[in-house]
């Protein structure tokens, strides 16, 4: 399959090479890209300039993107403020802002994930290793709850990716690296006009992506790479223009991850493993949206978007890391598939649009998700299996509306209404090899939950200057409660359902830009407190765990979010970011006697920042370096072995001329030694004594980057 591949992006690439050589700027004024326009936040309900969106917003476009070498979402995040992964899987994939977000869905656990993830107008939430960034225009991180525009699938935020859209003239990139852990990536994109005549009646983009190294781990057992990864990326974007009343936006997209995953070894060496059955971690998606937009309606704008997705993944490993212990293979394949559908109607004027409303929104949303999980965990005696489904259906209703005191002071007033209804079904089987039989009965838990919830949030922004801007909000967000559908749990000690917990976001923010635009900047306070706090749980030892999520006591979480640029020169920029959090999950006892908090809450790192500069010109030589370091921060509500504190420093060399950049980069060039997960547990026989066990962060990796674009 990666053969075909490679031939297959070699061949569209010697394709594209005629179009590229021929490419002129087009003649037309009217079609030619005369300059940059300011960076706008798609991902919020409303499409802000990123200077005065009045929320704690991050926004990484194209030209930071290359600088940074960000080739997938997993290279950007530690430098995101507040925000945190986890590790144990391929690629970065749980995500939390502010500490809410899940961080890994094993067998039993349901993917109700809380940190809404986008690529345009598709979701991936829960699913993130797909995020390559080639062709990405920008990436945005919305901070806190985002009760309106997404209901409970964003109670701790959201993440987007926005692709580079069809032009009504000829663009496109050809893009190819070599680096170390053999690293071989190559990719094109290509876009414009696919009708004579008018130029954007029918546009097109086509943008394919492949990915292959060795994965940073060596297996003894084996003698060969068993964690390399094999990613394709292929997006189909079109835009129709039929009549000046309605506009079209489809994107299809087709990805395929086929990653090893063998990572972990009893020693925590964090080089080489000794398993003799190396894993998976594998997903397969294909999706595809239609975004319509009318504006025959007067003094209204009306907006569809439908966008479907179906997902296969498989993720898999040794259960005892080594060739000679009790032999297990965990095995988990899931299939989901996911429906998603908005109507909105919009006001077509922001000022003076209805009387003392000056600007306002009205929707419906509606989205059913499904999942089916097939899991087996095998050992040379006996074959524990268990298969779940879950289904999942939301509908809601949501409004805002803001009105100007005067031209220089705003209020805005959302809320949302949602009815979240689940069904699951988990059944647990035994198998025994050795009378070749299930050896006892099935046991089956049929799990429903069903809840309407509110939220909603109030803003009151004020231009202090022409440059500067001050807000205030209140945030009202939710996360549904839902169902437990691991079988191997003891209801009612452990509980079926789980109850819904609710979020008061506080927030207060300042976003300007000063010394004739050559500084700007942002900083945003914030205290939130979460009732009835869900905590996902789990209990076993070696291999054999059962899962289950319940609802914990109070918790808070307050800190701080910044960010700042400054121009030196037109060509030499300085740039940093500061984080900071404090928070505290109040001391609990679950019904089946655990216990927790009573301490900082999960993925809290007390501080993270980034130091960062930036040179290059049109021409010329280009450079840049960036440290990125983080504060140490738990893995886990119930377990005190925390990730340590890391200093990461990131690098670049350079130089472009006409259409051409050649870069040499570096990332983690001081080869720091740090954790992207940290397990507490028994998995050492004879006496399976609990032991810290780590996943390590990337090492070291040097590459060179060599692009055309037209």
């Amino acid at each position: 399959m990666t053969k075909l591949r490679i031939l297959l992006l070699a061949a569209a690439t010697l394709a594209a090479l005629p179009l590229a050589r021929t490419q002129t700027v087009p003649a037309d004024p009217a079609t030619a890209p005369v300059k940059l326009e300011p960076l706008t936040v798609t991902a919020d309900l409303w499409a802000s300039p990123l200077e005065r969106i009045p929320a704690s917003v991050s926004v990484y476009d194209s030209a930071a993107l290359q600088a940074g070498n960000v080739r997938h979402f997993g290279d950007l995040v530690d430098s995101i403020p507040n925000l945190t992964w986890s590790g144990g899987t391929s690629r970065p994939r749980y995500f939390q802002i502010r500490g809410i977000g899940e961080n890994s869905q094993f067998e039993g656990e349901t993917p109700d994930a809380t940190v809404r993830f986008l690529v345009d107008d598709l979701d991936f939430t829960g699913l993130g290793t797909i995020a390559g960034t080639f062709d990405t225009r920008q990436v945005e991180v919305l901070r806190g709850p985002q009760a309106g525009a997404f209901g409970a699938n964003a109670a701790g935020g959201v993440v987007r990716l926005v692709t580079n859209e069809p032009t009504p003239y000829w663009t496109g990139q050809i893009e190819g690296t070599a680096g170390g852990d053999d690293l071989r990536e190559g990719g094109f994109a290509v876009g414009g006009p696919l009708t004579t005549g008018r130029p954007d009646a029918l546009m097109g983009r086509l943008s394919i992506y492949q990915s292959d190294s060795d994965g940073y781990r060596r297996n003894v057992t084996l003698n060969k790479d068993t964690n390399a990864r094999d990613e394709f990326t292929a997006r189909l974007r079109l835009t129709a223009n039929p009549s000046p009343l309605w506009r079209w936006d489809t994107s299809l997209l087709y990805a395929d991850f086929d990653n090893g995953y063998d990572e972990f070894a009893l020693d925590n060496n964090g080089r080489l493993t000794y398993s003799n059955q190396p894993g998976k971690d594998s997903q397969r998606s294909t999706a595809g949206s239609l975004r319509g937009t009318f504006t025959g309606i007067d003094g209204v704008r009306f907006t569809t978007v439908t966008s479907a997705s179906k997902s296969k993944s498989e993720y898999s490993y040794d259960d005892d890391w080594t060739a000679s212990s009790y032999e297990g293979f965990y095995d988990l394949h899931r299939d989901r598939t996911v429906f998603n559908q908005e109507l909105r109607i919009d006001s077509a004027l922001d000022r003076d649009a209805l009387g003392w409303i000056d600007r306002w929104t009205l929707g419906a949303y509606y989205s059913d998700t499904r999942e089916k999980g097939n899991f087996t965990d095998s050992y040379p005696w006996e074959i524990n299996g268990m298969t779940t489904r879950y289904a999942a259906e939301n509908s809601a209703l949501f409004g805002q509306i803001a009105h100007d005191f005067t031209p220089a002071t705003r209020l805005t007033l959302g809320l949302r209404g949602e009815h979240v209804s689940l069904d699951g079904r988990g059944t647990k089987t035994h198998y025994d090899t050795a009378l070749a039989a299930y050896d006892v009965p099935a046991v089956t838990f049929r799990p429903a939950f069903s809840d309407t919830m509110w939220g909603g949030k109030i803003t009151l922004e004020h231009d202090l200057t022409a440059n500067e801007i001050g807000f205030i909000s209140l945030t009202r967000g939710y996360k549904a409660g839902g169902v437990n559908i691991d079988a191997r749990i003891n209801p009612p000690a452990d509980p079926l359902t789980y109850g819904t917990e609710t979020l008061w976001n506080y927030e207060a923010g300042l976003r300007g830009n000063w010394l004739d635009h050559r500084l700007t900047g942002e900083f945003t306070l914030f205290y939130l407190e979460r009732r009835d706090t869900q905590v996902r749980d789990s209990a076993g030892y070696g291999g054999t765990y059962r899962f289950f999520t319940a609802n914990a006591q109070g918790a808070h979480v307050s800190g701080l979010e910044a960010s700042a640029a400054y121009a030196l020169t037109p060509d030499w920029s300085l740039h940093a970011t500061l984080a900071q959090m404090d928070s505290e999950l109040n001391a609990f006892t679950l019904t089946n006697g655990f216990a927790g908090g009573g301490r900082s809450l999960a993925n809290t790192p007390h501080y993270g920042y980034t130091l960062g500069t930036r040179y290059g010109a049109a021409t010329g030589i280009r450079a840049s370096a960036e440290l990125v370091a983080r504060a140490e921060q738990y893995d886990s509500n119930t377990e005190n072995e925390p990730r340590r504190a890391f200093h990461v420093v990131n690098a670049s060399l350079g130089y472009a001329w006409q259409r051409w950049t050649l870069t040499v980069w570096a990332h983690n060039l001081l080869n720091e030694n740090y954790q992207k997960r940290v397990y507490f547990f028994g998995n050492e026989d004879p006496n399976y004594v609990e032991t810290r066990y780590e996943d390590r962060a990337d090492p070291r990796q040097v590459g060179v980057t060599a692009a055309y674009r037209f």
